[in-house]
């Protein structure tokens, strides 16, 4: 990652915070997008105190003007960007008929509609260099049933399928475009939205004997953005623990 300009959206938190901790420590200039600007100063910090460099720019990812702006100001600051993370999103767990349309569109907009304008940002500049990477965060959910909201379960499948067209796309123009697909990963907003008897009975479709951290799956954003994934596109890796066989 040294000399690298990384865009990582919802970094103020979860994923996105340990990615981008981890980016800095390898060498990569950050630009950190988070609507909580405040929680995301903090996250500046620690990577100033390992000796990195960050910049803090407010978004809200499902707002058109916002995401321009900040992806402007990103653009000011480093001058270049090899790579974009998109982090930013939320989830819930809720039973069908218990949802709004307002939840729906809401989660939707920021999940979903918040990838493909992160995406459709940055993707000129790209071109314009003739290489970059770009790694989408979709879902478990998207591959196969889960008990979760189907808005969050939607979303997650839209974004696999931004993923592989954009792929597809932009493949001649030197971009990678991949997905990873988390298990279960007990984060503040994995805690937030489910029960203690959910999280246990999502846990335990894990055939290892521990939970998924945030840093197993920082550790895959940074290979998939490293030179050594230069033939990888159109993926949608899962990450999971061997759920899928357990």
């Amino acid at each position: 990652m040294e000399g690298k300009k990384a865009v990582i959206t919802g970094s103020a938190s979860g994923f996105g915070k340990e990615t981008a901790l981890l980016f800095a420590r390898e060498g990569a200039e950050i630009s950190l997008l988070d609507i909580n600007a405040e929680s995301a100063q903090k996250v500046a910090t620690e990577i100033a105190k390992i000796g990195g460099r960050a910049h803090v720019m407010q978004v809200d990812v499902s707002e058109e003007e916002s995401v321009k702006s900040a992806f402007s100001q990103a653009l000011e600051q480093m001058h270049t960007v090899d790579i974009l993370i998109n982090c930013a999103g939320y989830g819930r767990s809720s039973r069908i008929q218990d949802l709004t349309l307002e939840q729906w569109r809401r989660l939707i907009d920021v999940n979903m509609t918040g990838t493909f304008l992160c995406c459709r940002e940055i993707i000129p500049h790209m071109v314009e260099r003739q290489c970059g990477k770009i790694v989408n965060l979709a879902s478990i959910c998207a591959q196969t049933g889960r008990m979760v909201a189907v808005d969050y379960a939607g979303s997650k499948s839209g974004i696999v399928g931004i993923t592989r067209a954009l792929a597809l796309q932009v493949a001649a123009d030197g971009i990678n475009v991949n997905a990873i697909a988390p298990g279960p990963v007990v984060t503040p907003l994995f805690e937030k939205n489910y029960t203690t008897e959910q999280m246990n009975s999502l846990l335990s479709t894990i055939p290892f004997k521990r939970k998924g951290t945030p840093t197993d799956i920082a550790n895959l954003l940074l290979f998939l953005s490293s030179d050594e994934s230069g033939w990888i596109t159109g993926e949608v890796i899962a990450i999971n623990g061997g759920a899928f066989i357990g």
